[in-house]
């Protein structure tokens, strides 16, 4: 019986045990919520009533699913790399650093944002060719 009355106190809600909260102003015209109340006297008592409109135990409801794509992509095979010598992987690693260091961009002045984008382009490839070159594949 005693251990009956112990798992039904332990069972009951956790808002039954719920103390009294009041909310007062600062100087500032802020709220405050606290467990106390107001030491100069104004103070309002909240009453917070928790409830919980979706029923969880409702089998029939089903979660939203996001929509499939009609038409899958089609999964590209990829392509093997082309297996070069090391003297031809030196190369172009050699003619990608020459580019990456040696462009000046165009003739009539082009601008910023284009200049950076070509250079940018041929640091990448720079790096890639290099890398193999390292890697030896």
């Amino acid at each position: 019986m005693v251990r009956l009355l112990l798992l039904g106190s332990l069972l009951l809600p956790t808002s039954l045990y719920a103390n009294k909260i009041y909310q007062h102003q600062d100087q500032y015209g802020r709220p405050i919520f606290s467990d106390e109340p107001a030491s100069n006297g104004s103070h309002k008592i909240i009453d917070i009533q928790i409830q919980n409109d979706f029923d969880w135990h409702n089998p029939k409801l089903k979660l939203r699913k996001t929509k499939k794509l009609k038409y899958k992509k089609r999964k590209k095979p990829k392509k093997k790399k082309k297996s070069y010598t090391f003297a031809e992987l030196q190369s172009k690693c050699s003619k990608a650093r020459y580019r990456y260091q040696n462009y000046r961009g165009t003739k009539n002045g082009s601008d910023w944002g284009s200049y950076k984008a070509k250079i940018s382009n041929y640091a990448k490839k720079r790096d890639y060719w290099c890398s193999r070159a390292l890697k030896r594949k």
